[in-house]
């Protein structure tokens, strides 16, 4: 019986690392499946260790990382490998053990961190021969002549040079060094992105397979940021400005990214709370409220939601924060 158990175990490891194989090649072969891919990539791996153990879904991961380097590129397949099995890995345990959504969503975005870290450091080393903050300024160097490249083609078009204020302040902000500084920023932020659209369509993908014992995604509309959480930001906000104010080097990364963080954490509580009140309040369908959303956020009527943010962490207007209430009442 224990042998019969083993060869099952065994065989339906071996196929999905096999569909694992077949879907990182895809999203190398294929431009457009490469952005689902990013996406889809970790479910077996979350299958894998749901349906198995630890020990053997790192084993398909090993198999899965030296075929993919045969077949295609042995860099290419160790990076994708690391990166969509420690995400897999992480959700997997999420799901098996029932934690909840904010523990999920944090610990999947630090494995996002720590994957791109290290892929780009790979990158960086093994193709490049430069370090990983080398390579970082290549890139921005890169962007900034496709900037001047873009504008010099614009202007010769014609166009007046009030149109092409914001592609300005981009280049500007490059040439600056305030996009380098800004980079640490932009990994948090998409980290925390990309795990929740990744929790949603593994979700979604899973319940198809009949796994349906899985913990439910916090709705936009009810989306809170912590307080701590906040409060932990503003202290290196405020750490970041006391570190510039005493010339320490590389402080100005401490300040400019927390101080971008906050805005986006405002922006999205805001979000979440103007969401809130159309649905709930004024009955608005879901088409209207997105329609509303996107005309808003990218106008000038966007820096509501910041303000509406800042108000919603220390006023909590939804009510969501049982700690809040009960220290109200």
């Amino acid at each position: 019986m224990s042998n019969k158990y083993n060869t099952k175990s065994l065989v339906e490891a071996g196929l999905l690392t096999a569909i694992l194989i077949i879907l990182i090649l895809l999203s190398f072969y294929i431009p457009i499946f490469s952005v689902a891919g990013k996406f889809i990539l970790p479910i077996p791996v979350v299958i894998l260790y749901m349906r198995h153990n630890l020990k053997n879904t790192i084993i398909s991961l090993v198999v899965t990382g030296i075929i993919t380097g045969i077949m295609y590129n042995p860099i290419y397949g160790l990076t994708s490998t690391i990166m969509f099995g420690l995400i897999g890995i992480v959700l997997g345990y999420s799901i098996k053990n029932k934690k909840s959504f904010g523990f999920t969503l944090s610990i999947l975005s630090l494995a996002f961190i720590l994957g791109t870290l290290l892929d780009f450091t790979v990158y960086a080393k093994l193709i490049n021969n430069t370090s990983l903050s080398e390579f970082i300024n290549q890139f921005i160097n890169q962007l900034i002549e496709v900037f001047d490249e873009t504008i010099t083609m614009y202007k010769n078009l014609g166009i007046p040079e009030q149109q092409l204020k914001p592609i300005l302040d981009s280049l500007e902000a490059a040439k600056s060094g305030l996009l380098l500084k800004m980079m640490p920023a932009f990994l948090i932020i998409s980290a925390v992105l990309f795990s929740y659209l990744t929790f949603i369509i593994s979700k979604s993908i899973l319940k198809k397979l009949r796994y349906n014992d899985i913990i439910e995604v916090t709705p936009i509309s009810k989306i809170q940021i912590s307080i701590k959480v906040a409060t932990i930001v503003a202290i290196f906000l405020l750490i970041g400005v006391i570190l510039v104010r005493q010339n320490i080097k590389h402080s100005d990364y401490i300040l400019i990214s927390t101080q971008l963080i906050l805005q986006y954490m405002f922006l999205i509580e805001g979000i979440s709370v103007a969401i809130f009140y159309l649905k709930n309040k004024f009955n608005m369908s879901k088409g209207l409220i997105i329609v509303i959303m996107i005309f808003t956020i990218f106008s000038k009527l966007g820096m509501i939601y910041f303000v509406l943010g800042f108000m919603d962490l220390i006023v909590d207007f939804r009510k969501l924060d049982p700690n809040r209430r009960m220290r109200i009442k």
